[in-house]
């Protein structure tokens, strides 16, 4: 009898397993893309899809035959009525369990962004960690593009995950649940990296078009502000983020005279005052690597224009955030956590809490650590 109920349980265990697909079985889909047609009022939805052969690699070995990369389209009235016309259409059947991203237009941010946030938000079977990116371009050919030799999409930096190593000259990507969480603050800006396509830095038999972080959207209090691109975006992010490093060059009465590599500790605020406005101050380690002179300078002159250069930025970018009505440098964060009772009467009186007066004084520590065979060890001891 015993053996009988031993039986029956692995027939029925066995059972449960039977519909269960083999992963080469399975369409894999790692991104989807969101545009919106305001005149239509209708989504269009991309699906990057990629087969198990995309993904799995035998050990040493690297197959000849170029991988296709699928790319789907659906439109719809909704995001979950496209998606599902496309489900109907699609052998091998599509798995949602992988996806890693979501690229959203331009149209998006400005006339359905808060709809499609929700969207995403509520979806239980999509990862906390999904990142979330902008764009300028078509979604087709940002899906369309591949890494580097005819490396698979998943090592473009639209698949590339939120806490890998630290990033050199690079603006990381963003995950959904953190973007909701800044989106969300009353206070603080909310910064969405933007996705563009690099056709001319590598070249070879056909076009390499890669794709590249070049800037970020801009919102404060859950309003679209603009957007920060270039240097200036890169700089916006190595203050707010301790995994990025840059090269920095710097320059001393209008000539350049080294160039550095650079880190930064986290980006202290102190506020101080009794008054209804914010009045605080900015406080900056930097640990500094001299890459290279190229005008003969003395070390103390080296370090205290480094110290000032940096200073300056940090005050420009700030400026450029009042003209945005957008708080780059996160100061509302711990202004309406340690002042409740004045930001409350803040958020009744003022569209935006800063202004240029707000920003009393910044304090950058520069610590030049390596000196990269120049010689400077000798006076450095006296610091």
């Amino acid at each position: 009898m015993k053996r009988v109920v031993l039986l029956t349980a692995v027939i029925l265990v066995l059972t449960g397993c039977s519909g269960l697909k083999n992963i080469q079985d399975l369409s894999y889909i790692v991104a989807i893309g969101v545009d919106y047609d305001e005149a239509e009022e209708e989504f269009t939805i991309y699906l990057q899809g990629l087969n198990f052969s995309n993904v799995a690699k035998q050990e040493g070995t690297r197959s000849s035959e170029p991988i296709p990369n699928l790319i789907g389209v659906s439109k719809g009235k909704t995001i979950n009525l496209a998606v599902g016309k496309l489900y109907k259409k699609s052998k091998p059947t599509l798995f949602y369990g992988h996806i890693k991203s979501v690229v959203v237009t331009e149209s998006v941010l400005q006339h359905t962004f808060d709809d499609v946030l929700e969207v995403f938000g509520r979806n239980r079977s999509l990862r906390p960690n999904l990142l979330i990116f902008s764009t300028n371009e078509k979604l087709d050919e940002v899906f369309a593009a591949k890494g580097l030799y005819d490396y698979p999409p998943i090592y473009t930096v639209l698949l590339t995950e939120e806490n890998h190593e630290s990033l050199r000259e690079e603006i990381g990507g963003t995950s959904l649940m953190r973007f909701r969480r800044e989106y969300n603050e009353p206070m603080g800006a909310a910064m969405l990296p933007i996705i563009s396509i690099d056709r001319h830095t590598w070249k070879g038999d056909d076009t390499n078009a890669s794709l590249m972080i070049s800037g970020l959207d801009l919102f404060q209090h859950g309003a679209y502000q603009g957007k920060v691109s270039g240097e200036k975006a890169i700089f916006t992010n190595w203050l707010n983020s301790s995994k990025s490093k840059i090269n920095y060059d710097l320059y001393i009465d209008g000539d350049l005279v080294a160039v550095f590599y650079m880190t930064a500790g986290s980006l202290k605020k102190s506020f101080h005052g009794a008054e209804k406005d914010p009045e605080f101050d900015l406080k900056l380690n930097v640990q500094a690597e001299l890459v290279e002179i190229i005008k003969s300078t003395s070390y103390d002159r080296l370090k205290e224009a480094l110290g000032t250069s940096i200073e300056k930025d940090i005050r420009d970018l700030y400026e450029f955030g009042i003209r945005e009505k957008t708080d780059l440098l996160h100061v509302g964060d711990g202004y309406y956590r340690r002042h409740p009772k004045r930001y409350k009467e803040l958020k009744n009186h003022y569209a935006f809490f800063l202004d240029s007066k707000s920003l009393q004084g910044t304090d950058v520590n520069v610590k030049i650590s390596n000196f990269n065979t120049y010689n400077y060890e000798k006076e450095k001891k006296f610091d």
